[in-house]
């Protein structure tokens, strides 16, 4: 029971950074502070969908906890207030943070599966590549398919002079957030309360307004706290999953491989269903390792523990229901491939 409240609580360590990314977001969304820099790129850059593309890759090659919730609310300042539209979105946001995985120095899908097999990250990438270049082309033929460039805020015209201090002022938090993040990681989760309510008293101060609680969602709140709670909870079958997996024989991979998906999908944790395909590339060979992170990358981008699937329906209302429809098309194309090149080729 201690170590369910121990997992639990540290869990739950993660709301601090939910709630300041909410109430930072409620001060870019009512104040335009990121404005001056987005008018100066749109000096540039003519289609807006290329600077969606911009802005989403910026969060997704962040190497620190919880892109998605850093990247949503730079996406929100230029998303539509079309319902339908915004959704698209938080697709945009879940799907430009989570390529990371398939080829980060930093992220232990890399490290875990390197170290196991004693293979240079040059030859981890030769693995790793297609999938990865299957996330981006994914990503960007999304962006290009479902977004009007016209529904692209905010209209920039208002803002007819670009302001150095003005636009620092405004990105003073972000700038600031990203290098205490890079500096504390996962480890200084104790402290994300303090941190962004600090953040939150410069906006507060910079806007003169000092009413946090309205950007404050109370249902999702809830919501965030029983998803963070049920990963604390769940991730506690990792042992005896791993226990079954490295008990498996060559002639096991079928099932090993449905279990291990399975286990992604509950636990929704990049770091254990990196130390799961690890373990299983040991005993089934280098050769299976396409396969293993395909099938356990898809149960991990689908599991409803996933934080980053809250944060998408906090920020643009994207449906469950089109998270799925959308990343069981990525998951296909991904597994598919890993078939082909695993079993066939």
């Amino acid at each position: 029971m201690l170590d369910i409240l121990q997992s639990i609580a540290k869990k739950e360590l993660y709301m601090g950074y939910i709630f300041g990314i909410m109430i930072l977001g409620g001060y870019i969304r009512e104040y335009h502070v990121l404005d001056d820099v987005y008018s100066l790129a749109k000096r540039y850059i003519k289609d807006n969908r290329v600077m969606i593309i911009i802005t989403s890759i910026f969060g997704g090659v962040l190497p620190i906890p919880g892109r998605v919730a850093l990247s949503a609310p730079l996406l929100d300042a230029i998303a539509p207030p079309d319902k339908r539209k915004r959704s698209n979105f938080g697709i945009i946001d879940y799907l430009s943070t989570h390529h990371y995985y398939w080829w980060s120095p930093l992220e232990k899908t890399i490290i875990l599966p390197m170290a196991a097999l004693g293979i240079t990250y040059g030859q981890m990438l030769s693995y790793t590549f297609i999938p990865l270049c299957i996330c981006l082309g994914y990503t960007w033929w999304y962006i290009f398919s479902k977004v009007d460039p016209r529904s692209v805020l905010p209209n920039m015209d208002g803002i007819r002079d670009f302001n150095w201090q003005r636009a620092l002022r405004g990105w003073a938090p972000f700038i600031a957030t990203i290098w205490f993040l890079l500096c504390v990681g996962k480890a200084g989760a104790i402290f994300f309360f303090p941190w962004f309510g600090v953040m939150c008293c410069y906006y507060a101060y910079i806007c003169k307004d000092w009413n946090w609680g309205k950007y404050l969602n109370g249902q999702f709140a809830i919501i965030s706290t029983i998803v963070l709670a049920l990963g604390g909870v769940v991730g506690l079958i990792k042992a005896p999953v791993m226990a079954y997996l490295t008990s498996a024989t060559p002639e096991m991979i079928i099932p090993v491989s449905i279990v291990g998906a399975v286990a992604a999908w509950i636990m929704g944790s990049s770091g254990k269903y990196a130390g799961m395909t690890s373990a299983l590339v040991l005993i089934f060979g280098q050769q299976y390792l396409v396969w293993f992170l395909a099938t356990e990358y898809s149960g991990y981008l689908l599991s409803p523990a996933h934080k980053c699937l809250m944060i998408g329906q906090q920020y643009f209302g994207t449906p469950i229901r089109k998270y799925y429809k959308v990343l069981g098309g990525l998951c296909i194309c991904l597994i598919s491939y890993a078939f082909i090149t695993t079993f066939i080729i």
